[in-house]
């Protein structure tokens, strides 16, 4: 079982490592408090008949501030949050990952804690006093240099998701203070943990605002973390059904895409990959045309002439697993050799140490490791009835460029390997 085990492993790291070539908080006590509107997000159809303009900084953030800075500077005031968006990050494109954290037990939709529920690329806008989010979508494309490219704009207008009023400025001006509280907090559309099935499958009534917050908000180099209870009253929720309500913590990852997409491949039907796709309506053909391109991880040899001499280099960034520290003990072993099993299909693309596991750092070895850090992948390990494990990842949808992976491991999927027919 020992060998099926790492076997298996093998074969989920398979559906998320592939070659490239060279290149051309805590949470609060209680619930927040509820603020007049002006102060949070409007949602599209919201509206402030006398919108707050901008104050001086130290106004907003005070000093009971409780700030953590990394590509996006978070504050905690009281029991608000905030972001400041820098100016450089306008128009960059973020991609957006909404995952269900923490799940009633005998929900439905959800095979565990971690499951995502939406994903979709988003970009920072500024108009006049309002800080806007909207939703990229790149299933239609042309190159930006070709006529065609303003009317496949004009045709795929991106909706607004948020409008935030500008609470204050940096002192250098340089970035907008926004508050973000409610539109992490409430029963926003775009970042809802329940889709329509399930609120019809549980008869939610209504979503309450008093039993919901911000849980916490952690900000990485590339990546901001939201965690946030969702609370609804339900006729039928699953789990205790006598206290008609269904809570579920969600987690929403906005992770900074690459300014430059890698360089794509196109994927050939030969051979298996996990893709992505759009419409080019760039191309030289007599109508726009579908291309897909395979999910694959960003390799690049340390010594390009040795690389290009046919010699085993190591390749700058090596790809890293971590493994899961709730994994039972008697596992990590085989785990590990799950994933570096797949050393040896690197080497005949040229590359050794191309793949490696490694158990994450205490936090005397390195305090601010945190496994929510996009520059990270993990095997997790899920406390879970299902048989079955899994190997998704999280590519660049412009490119196909793996930017991490998180391979979940089901516990009762031992007992697959151990009797396969045994239900």
């Amino acid at each position: 079982m020992r060998r099926r085990l790492s076997a298996s492993l093998l074969s989920l790291a398979a559906n998320t490592a592939f070659v490239v070539r060279l290149p051309a908080q805590q949470p609060p006590t209680s619930p927040p408090t509820q603020q007049p509107p002006a102060t949070g997000a409007q949602a599209p159809g919201g509206a402030n008949a006398q919108p707050r303009r901008p104050r001086p900084y130290a106004q907003v953030i005070t000093d009971r501030a409780h700030t953590e800075r990394g590509g996006v500077t978070v504050h905690r005031v009281d029991d608000r949050w905030f972001f400041e968006v820098p100016d450089s990050m306008l128009h960059r494109d973020i991609l957006l990952v909404s995952r269900v954290s923490g799940v009633p037990a005998g929900i439905g939709g959800f095979d565990f804690a971690g499951s995502e529920a939406a994903r979709r690329v988003v970009r920072w806008n500024r108009v006049n006093d309002r800080v806007l989010l909207e939703s990229i979508s790149f299933a239609a494309v042309a190159d930006d240099s070709l006529p065609i490219s303003l009317s496949v704009r004009n045709n795929n207008f991106p909706p607004i998701l948020a409008s935030f009023p500008i609470q204050a400025f940096t002192r250098d001006s340089s970035s907008y203070v926004i508050d973000v509280t409610d539109f992490f907090g409430g029963d926003t559309p775009a970042i809802a943990g329940l889709n329509a099935a399930q609120r019809r499958q549980y008869q939610i009534r209504r979503f309450d605002p008093a039993r919901s917050y911000v849980s916490g908000i952690r900000s990485f180099p590339i990546n901001v973390e939201v965690r946030q209870v969702q609370t609804f009253d339900a006729a039928e929720p699953p789990g205790d059904r006598t206290g008609n309500t269904l809570s579920l913590e969600m987690r929403q990852s906005m992770i900074q895409l690459p300014k430059v997409p890698m360089r794509p491949r196109v994927f050939d039907q030969r051979v298996g990959f996990f893709t992505v796709q759009h419409v080019n309506y760039g191309l030289d053909q007599q109508k726009a045309a579908t291309e897909t391109f395979i999910t694959r991880w960003r390799l690049e040899p340390k010594d390009p002439a040795a690389y290009a001499r046919g010699e085993l280099v190591e390749p700058i960034k090596p790809i890293v697993f971590y493994i899961d520290p709730a994994t039972p003990t008697k596992w990590r072993r085989y785990v590990k050799e799950g994933v570096e099993s797949w050393q040896k299909v690197f080497e005949k693309a040229g590359f050794k140490n191309a793949i490696l596991a490694k158990d994450p750092p205490t936090k005397a070895q390195d305090p601010d490791w945190d496994p929510d850090d996009a520059r990270y992948s993990m095997v997790r390990w899920a406390a879970s009835l299902v048989r079955n494990a899994e190997g998704p990842s999280t590519p660049d949808p412009r490119s196909g460029e793996i930017i991490n992976s998180e391979i979940v491991w089901f516990h009762n999927h031992m007992r697959s390997y151990r009797n396969p027919i045994d239900s």
